[in-house]
């Protein structure tokens, strides 16, 4: 009998991953390994044997891991096309043992977050309660307490798995968000750290500087730099207060690499 392949599932809104089951000799654990096992062929069928309708392997992968999927013990989770890759090639090399999931060593254990890193996401948790796991990711690599190969799943799962998601003190409230109510009364500049590039034989991370309107959200000015610093900052301003005008104010969140002109 054939296996039922459903690319498309319901979504009940993307639950964490539950498929790491420790491999023992529980028949109960053998048991729901082997089932996973048989849904992960499931998925990667049609590639082992050349029977998916898309363009490549590639276009399959991409299409079947767009929306989440129903495990077998019920959990939804949402893969990556990656993920259907690896798996194609665990079983090319090993069988359907091979797609049997495997118990971590270091389950349990923090594999990515030093212990500085952890310490500043307590410190930012209490003195910023509502502030999220993108944000803090931001701080973090921002900071160097943790490089920018690190995930934000990585912070994300820290804060979950730490019950840090609310606040510890209800009573406790961040400053409130607030927005100008018209174009020109104030502009936010920042700078996002894109990936290193190699040029003339030099890899070199590549900033993106940035500066948008409060009120109507729009890109003022930006560009392009191997050096995120007052130089590179003042020529986007420039350009910026030569196309609008100058704005009444300008917010930044950081001040220990510029020197703000004057107009």
């Amino acid at each position: 009998m054939g296996m039922a392949f459903l690319p498309f599932l319901p979504h009940n809104g993307g639950k964490p991953l539950k498929e790491d089951i420790f491999m023992d000799n529980n028949p109960k654990n053998l048991s729901d390994a082997a089932a996973m096992a048989q849904f992960r062929l499931a998925l990667i069928a049609p590639v082992i044997h050349g029977l998916y309708p898309d363009a490549s392997r590639n276009a399959y992968y991409q299409r079947v891991t767009e929306r989440p999927l129903t495990l077998p013990d019920g959990s939804v989770f949402q893969y990556s096309p990656k993920t259907l890759s690896k798996w194609v090639s665990l079983y090319q090399n090993g069988g359907i043992d091979a797609l049997m999931p495997q118990e971590r060593s270091d389950k349990g254990a923090t594999r990515v977050l030093p212990a500085t890193a952890i310490e500043e996401i307590y410190r930012l948790k209490e003195a910023f309660p509502r502030l999220n796991s993108t944000q803090i990711h931001k701080h973090l690599v921002e900071t160097a307490f943790i490089p920018a190969t690190v995930s934000v799943c990585a912070v994300q799962r820290f804060v979950k798995n730490h019950d840090l998601k609310s606040a510890r003190n209800p009573n406790m409230r961040d400053r409130k968000a607030f927005e100008e109510d018209s174009f020109g009364k104030m502009w936010q500049a920042d700078t996002c750290y894109l990936p290193y590039i190699t040029e003339d034989g030099q890899r070199r991370r590549v900033y993106c500087i940035m500066v948008i309107d409060d009120h109507s959200r729009f890109l003022v000015g930006g560009g392009l730099f191997y050096s995120d610093n007052a130089y590179n900052f003042q020529k986007v301003l420039g350009d910026a207060v030569a196309a609008h005008g100058i704005p009444a104010k300008l917010y930044v969140d950081y001040t220990d690499v510029l020197t703000i002109p004057t107009f």
